[in-house]
């Protein structure tokens, strides 16, 4: 019975993958015409177009006409065309690569790898795409990047501290140089826009505490989200596409932010964070801000001075001066 179902469920991932490769191009196509190219009933077409709504596509439906992405075009992923963005970058050329289709989560996949070198992993769904401190990362189909890294480190986890910080500024200039300009850092894995959340990262270990640490860095940005979320996420964000106001590649901004973490992730591993230090601070949106610090269920008002040479959060307490590390609290803007 088990085999029956696998096998059952790969069949309708195929077709669902099928009927989105035809209507990727975002014109009209007749459900007859997908039916005969997919060697299935219409009957079958219509249950998954009604099955794509799950994954966040919004397909519309013209009687008598046919279906297209209510979105317009869709750009899938593509080995092939992330590659181009990566030529002359032999490392990242080499090393394990994965795209999916749908998978629960771009880092638990590297997580459960047993991997020699760095690994690059990414994906058009995520089923369970997770945030900081457990939350939910919503991961609508083909509309964003998820993206993620294990990158190996010698120095054991203590010699960590700020590397998503120092991700940040690498993902901040892989938007800039797509188009995405005028961003800032929000201590200590947010990249905003006017307030907004563009992208977030995520950072898990794997081994042993002053042995080789695997660190899988997971990076989601918005790319194409449409304002149809706003329901699910429970704060302001933002997206690619409206900020540079033009159509950007996700295959494209794959390779620059692959290009950028395998180009700062050995220096981050020879330097640390004090490398980056300059260049965060020049990009963070909290400095000379009061903020609240949530601890062990309490706020308490703070004013924020910037970030130490290792990553840790300066702030001013009732006259006091504190560091806070990323383990230990939430920041929020204070109003």
């Amino acid at each position: 019975m088990g085999v029956i179902k696998i096998q059952s469920d790969i069949q309708a991932l195929q077709l669902h993958w099928g009927i989105l490769t035809q209507l990727a191009d975002g014109e009209l196509h007749s459900g007859q015409d997908m039916a005969k190219e997919l060697s299935v009933s219409r009957s079958a077409i219509w249950k998954a177009l009604r099955k794509l709504e799950l994954y966040g596509l919004n397909v519309e439906h013209r009687r008598g006409v046919g279906y297209r992405l209510a979105a317009g075009r869709l750009e899938l992923l593509s080995k092939s065309r992330i590659y181009d963005h990566l030529r002359g970058h032999q490392e990242a050329l080499n090393c394990a690569f994965k795209i999916f289709k749908e998978v629960g989560s771009t880092n638990q996949y590297l997580l459960d790898q047993r991997l020699s070198g760095p690994a690059i992993c990414l994906a058009e769904y995520q089923s369970a795409g997770r945030g900081r401190r457990g939350r939910q990362w919503h991961s609508p189909f083909g509309s964003n990047l998820y993206l993620s890294v294990a990158w190996p480190f010698r120095g054991g986890a203590s010699e960590l501290a700020g590397l998503s910080l120092a991700v940040g500024v690498s993902v901040n200039d892989a938007l800039t140089s797509v188009g995405v300009c005028g961003g800032g850092l929000k201590w200590p894995n947010d990249l905003l826009f006017g307030g907004k959340k563009l992208a977030g990262i995520l950072i898990d270990l794997r081994g042993e505490a002053d042995g080789v640490v695997w660190a899988v860095i997971g990076i989601g940005i918005n790319v194409l989200m449409t304002d149809d979320v706003d329901s699910i996420i429970d704060q302001p964000w933002t997206s690619c596409v409206e900020q540079a106001g033009i159509e950007i590649s996700r295959n494209q901004l794959a390779g620059e932010v692959i290009k950028a973490l395998f180009k700062d992730l050995p220096r981050f591993e020879s330097d640390g964070f004090a490398a980056f230090q300059s260049r965060w601070q020049e990009l963070d949106v909290l400095q000379g801000q009061p903020v609240w610090v949530e601890q062990d269920g309490k706020s308490v008002r703070a004013s924020a001075l910037g970030v130490d040479g290792a990553g840790g959060l300066l702030v001013e307490i009732e006259g006091q001066r504190r560091v806070i590390n990323s383990g230990e609290v939430s920041v929020r803007v204070a109003n």
